[in-house]
């Protein structure tokens, strides 16, 4: 299949539907172990920055959702089927232009479906089968141990540090999702500085960049290629 987002013609055995309900079952259990926070003003917040961002994106076969967990620790995660999160910790950090780039980010790990290869080369598709239609009640479904162990095994892989290729794809899409929805792309810059210099030194591996990698080798390369992806 073509997809717009990265340009390419993909083999993608996770069709949308499905990979919608993967995420809705495994919500549940993220959010018992991961709290939403209670500051509504904040919910708010990232969900009209994030619709936003979401309606200049390239993917739009599937509803994203946008919260904020109660957790100081600077990090966000995206769950299969667009479930967007971001800590209440980075979600405060950041202003408006530079929380548009990390939702962005976010966003163009969905749209690139990079979720969706990560689980497609992790999992046997089998056990991804079982966890989507875990609701329907269906008996030929993976029974329930089975169905928790696939939740856990779900998490697990998306926690999972991205690529080097993934990062500067997501990158990219968010500048231009950014860009296009009237956010500073140039933010993108001063977010991931910002992160860096709150999470303290790089060796520490720390919130965000233990599962998004390779900042300062980012940093450099979007200062190169801002101009030429808001010219596209």
């Amino acid at each position: 299949m073509y997809n717009p987002a990265t340009g390419r013609n993909e083999f993608i055995l996770i069709n949308s539907a499905t990979e919608e309900s993967i995420g809705k079952n495994v919500i549940p259990g993220f959010l018992k172990e991961h709290p939403l926070s209670e500051d509504n003003d904040l919910q708010l917040r990232v969900v009209r920055i994030g619709n936003k961002v979401v309606s200049a994106s390239d993917r739009h076969d599937i509803q994203y959702k946008f919260g904020v967990l109660e957790d100081k620790e600077l990090n966000a995660v995206t769950l299969p089927g667009g479930f967007i999160y971001i800590n209440s910790g980075l979600a405060t950090l950041l202003n408006d232009d530079e929380l548009a780039f990390v939702l962005a980010h976010e966003t163009g790990h969905v749209a690139a479906r990079h979720i969706a290869k990560k689980l497609q080369s992790g999992m046997a598709y089998q056990l991804l089968l079982g966890i989507a239609f875990a609701s329907l009640g269906d008996e030929a479904s993976a029974g329930s141990q089975q169905i928790v162990q696939g939740a856990d095994t779900v998490y697990n892989l998306v926690s999972l540090s991205y690529s080097r290729k993934d990062e500067y794809e997501a990158d990219r899409l968010a500048v231009r999702y950014a860009g296009r929805s009237g956010f500073d792309p140039y933010a993108s810059i001063s977010a991931l500085e910002k992160i860096k210099q709150n999470e303290g030194p790089q060796w520490k591996v720390l919130g965000y960049f233990r599962t998004h990698p390779y900042v300062d080798e980012r940093i450099d390369s979007l200062k190169k290629n801002i101009p030429v992806i808001i010219e596209r």
